[in-house]
């Protein structure tokens, strides 16, 4: 481990290299390449975004560093009535114990898989909109009876 030098021990360049360093980590924005804002924290993004409450996110073109490093940014959608009456109902759902894993629906469709080890694994086939929405009309009538 290399031992720490005393300001008087840096050369010019180490300076300045360290006090960019310095200014880094206490900005809480900065300007991208692309003439983006990006914001360190989503705090700081979340903030600037309430002190632009007649624009929509993507008006501002500014975005933030999520925990994996990735730039991110909230999106302009907002959930209709029907959507978030949709939600809700999912909610109680869930809660009652209405909702089904993956392995109970192909186990009522018939569809589990025998696996062997010569087998190969095989794209999903395509199926209409309305295969499926009888399908789900069988798995329905086949978990409720």
């Amino acid at each position: 481990m290399q031992a720490m030098k005393t300001v008087a021990e840096m050369s010019v360049e180490e300076l300045k290299e360290l006090l960019r360093q310095v200014v880094a980590e206490q900005r809480e924005y900065f300007l991208d390449e692309e003439g983006w804002l990006v914001f360190t924290s989503e705090e700081a993004y979340a903030r600037y975004l309430a002190c632009h409450p007649d624009k929509m996110p993507s008006e501002l073109k500014a975005c933030f560093i999520d925990e994996n490093g990735v730039k991110a940014y909230y999106s302009d959608y907002e959930l209709t009535e029907e959507g978030l009456k949709r939600l809700e109902e999912a909610r109680k759902d869930l809660e009652a114990g209405r909702l089904h894993s993956w392995a109970e629906v192909k186990r009522a469709l018939g569809m589990e898989e025998k696996v062997t080890k010569s087998s190969t694994p095989t794209a999903p086939s395509k199926t209409s909109k309305n295969s499926r929405k009888k399908s789900a009309k069988r798995f329905s009538a086949k978990s409720s009876g």
